[in-house]
């Protein structure tokens, strides 16, 4: 009815340490608003309901942070975070952290690690009259992780601080540290205490970035930034890392064959469908489905042909160099970028689509600025994923496939969730399979550890973060864990695996696709 009120219900996390044996959720109807906020909401619980709810915040303004609360789930600024009517909102204190009351939790320990990082500006300059005057290009990294407003969203969601604060910092507090070694007035160097603080444990999940309420990407900003500094003072990257720079310098791939690599099989490099091709495209393969996962090449390949689609997959191409950026170990991507451009651009191709997430991630986000560094000039290609590609680009209906009767759990990589904003296509794809039945996990865009260079440098963290990913997966009961990154595939089958779940099987996107096809 016009003019009638809208309500939005509210479940309150409630809990005083020293009264309560627990915690508890109460719930609250809230009269909504237009331009309504989280944080309007507290207030009016606060002011209409119980004065006894504790919450933080100081100036209303978006700018201190101190109001950061979990909404459904995630971390942020309980003033920026909107309300919308229908919704039912969940809020809870920040994670990770003790809570004192309710929704305020205890910083202490977050700011004494904070105080523990050492000077942050150190000059032997004397004061001048006048303001230095530094060159503009000297303090752009600077200004990007400038903005921080230290409501500690980032600490609160981080898998590795959830597991192993101990052994890192955490996003917020590398920040500062990155404030401090950007700074082109600063003498300190802060790289020794960087390093000391965790440097090589994140996983890049990109977590941090996307409820970063001043946008700062943090992975790739702050830790792969200073990770290529650390390399070139001779401090990174950590021994594990060192095979896989040593791989691709001999073979131009960043892992081990096993069995035929993929390319190696190929009689040709240009493939042609039956009829008129729709579209013409070059496949990058990426290192593991070449090398380790040729089933998975092999079923891109073919998909990509049923679709209509001419495939040029050229046997000369080489290791995108993700592995090598993720560890700040740039030294041999002027190689890389070459040789596949070079590749590719003698096909006269202008789509390059993958399968891979780091490759599509790296290809897309990387290479462009590598290709102006190395070439001098605009990447030549556009990138797709190949699930972005089908839903996206050719905006295809998959139709006529196979039925397979199975429950299956879907889990988001990070390099193409977070990295790409990749979720609802690969999940079209998956359902259109007849039988198939999907069953959502808790969180299918956690982090399973695999990442930024953490399973090959600590695999002790890597499996520590892995372990969260296991509980989700056997709360849905699924026969089967879908996904579509090699390193997820190789992670999540490991962890089922060792912890005695090798019933529960993990696939491939494109396997299933094409056994579906046939």
């Amino acid at each position: 009815m016009m003019g009638e009120k809208q309500i939005v219900k509210f479940k309150v996390f409630r809990y005083d340490p020293e009264r309560d044996e627990k915690p508890r959720y109460e719930e609250y109807e809230v009269p909504y608003y237009r331009g309504m906020k989280v944080l309007d909401a507290l207030i009016y619980i606060h002011d209409n309901f119980d004065p006894t709810l504790a919450f933080r915040y100081s100036c209303k303004i978006w700018r201190c942070g101190s109001c950061a609360v979990m909404v459904n789930g995630d971390a942020r600024p309980a003033c920026r975070a909107e309300v919308e009517p229908g919704k039912e909102y969940v809020i809870e204190p920040l994670a990770n952290l003790p809570v004192v009351r309710d929704l305020v939790v205890d910083f202490s320990k977050l700011y004494k690690r904070f105080s523990g990082l050492g000077p942050y500006f150190v000059t032997t300059k004397p004061r001048g009259k006048e303001p230095a005057r530094v060159p503009g290009h000297k303090y752009e990294d600077f200004i990007k992780v400038a903005g921080c407003i230290e409501c500690w969203s980032c600490i609160s969601v981080c898998p590795v601080v959830k597991v192993a604060w101990a052994e890192m910092a955490g996003p917020g507090l590398m920040v500062a540290l990155a404030q401090s070694a950007f700074n082109p007035l600063n003498e300190h160097d802060v790289l020794p205490t960087a390093f000391a603080q965790g440097l090589y444990c994140c996983t890049t999940c990109r977590k941090c970035s996307e409820v970063c309420p001043e946008e700062i990407a943090v992975p790739e900003l702050v830790f792969e930034k200073l990770r290529a500094i650390a390399v070139n003072k001779g401090m990174g990257p950590l021994p594990g890392h060192f095979v896989p720079k040593e791989l691709i310098e001999k073979t131009g791939k960043s892992v081990a064959r096993k069995d035929m690599p993929f390319l190696e099989t190929l009689e040709t490099e240009v493939f042609k469908p039956e009829g008129e091709p729709i579209d013409r495209v070059g496949l990058f393969t990426g290192c593991l489905a070449d090398y380790r996962l040729q089933p998975v090449a092999k079923a891109t390949l073919e998909i990509l042909l049923k679709l209509g689609i001419e495939v040029v997959v050229p046997k000369d191409q080489v290791c995108c160099g993700s592995p090598m950026v993720r560890t700040g170990v740039l030294s041999v991507m002027k190689r890389l970028v070459e040789q596949n451009v070079k590749a590719f651009e003698r096909f006269g191709v202008k789509t390059i689509v993958t399968q891979c997430a780091g490759c599509s991630l790296t290809l897309k986000k990387n290479f462009p600025e590598f290709v102006k560094m190395f070439l001098g000039r605009e990447m030549p290609f556009k990138v797709y994923h190949l699930s972005e590609y089908i839903v996206d680009v050719l905006k295809l209906k998959l139709k006529g496939l196979k039925e397979m009767k199975m429950k299956v759990t879907w889990h988001d990589p990070c390099h193409i969730g977070r990295g790409q904003g990749i979720y609802k296509q690969p999940r079209e794809l998956l359902t259109s399979i007849p039988g198939i039945e999907l069953i959502e996990m808790s969180k299918p865009d956690q982090c399973c550890g695999a990442g930024g260079g953490v399973r090959s440098g600590k695999r002790e963290l890597s499996d520590l973060i892995r372990a969260d990913k296991v509980r989700m997966i056997l709360e849905t009961g699924a026969e089967a864990v879908v996904t579509e990154c090699p390193f997820c595939v190789i992670q999540i089958r490991d962890a089922l695996d060792e912890a005695g779940y090798k019933n529960i099987k993990v696939y491939y996107l494109e396997d299933l696709l094409r056994s579906a096809m046939e």
